[in-house]
């Protein structure tokens, strides 16, 4: 991921989180300040919280999210040297709305859901059983925001049982609402 105020400055997350038998750990999260002519492990991210980055996003203000498969929703505001959990559970992915919203995921072998933030630090979830998407029958969840459009979100979850696709949802009104869409043959 790179910062959008400084696009010099890249973060890239190591270690393979979904429990597969030849995943390897990482270790932690490197950062380039000359755009990517030479990498540096941040030492805050040096134990077992940062071996499996799952994602990395940076908001225009330059703020790092890492999704993590055992720390959950990470935060720092200075560039990596400071981190903080903003989000606990198995973070899946994180990522940033056309209009700055953030999204991320939590369950990878658990069942949890979506949630959504518009200061980073406060988080709402957006699967309930009642808006269309399930809060049972998943485990593990990918989700991508339309580029053109703030309001647009996709999701894709791993059924529980047998790993395969369980659905494919779309939200037209920032995750409040849900409509199952047709899987591809």
């Amino acid at each position: 991921a790179y910062n959008p105020a400084n696009t010099q400055e890249l973060y890239v997350g190591t270690g393979e989180g979904w429990y597969n038998s030849d995943a390897i750990s990482g270790l932690g999260i490197w950062k380039s300040s000359d755009g990517g002519n030479s990498w540096a492990q941040l030492s805050s991210t040096n134990s077992s919280t940062y071996y499996q980055i799952q994602k990395i996003v940076v908001t225009s203000a330059g703020i790092v999210y890492a999704a993590t498969r055992s720390g959950g929703v990470r935060r720092s505001i200075d560039g990596g040297n400071n981190w903080t959990q903003v989000l606990s559970g198995r973070a899946a992915a994180i990522e940033i709305g056309a209009d700055g919203t953030l999204y991320a995921t939590i369950g990878i072998f658990t069942t949890d859901g979506i949630y959504s933030s518009t200061n980073g630090t406060s988080w709402t979830k957006r699967n309930t059983g009642t808006n269309g998407f399930p809060t049972s029958g998943f485990e593990r969840i990918e989700i991508a925001c339309a580029p053109s459009d703030p309001n647009v979100l996709y999701a894709l979850t791993q059924h529980d049982i047998d790993n395969t696709i369980e659905n494919i949802y779309i939200s037209s009104d920032k995750g409040l609402n849900w409509t199952t869409v047709n899987k591809p043959t």
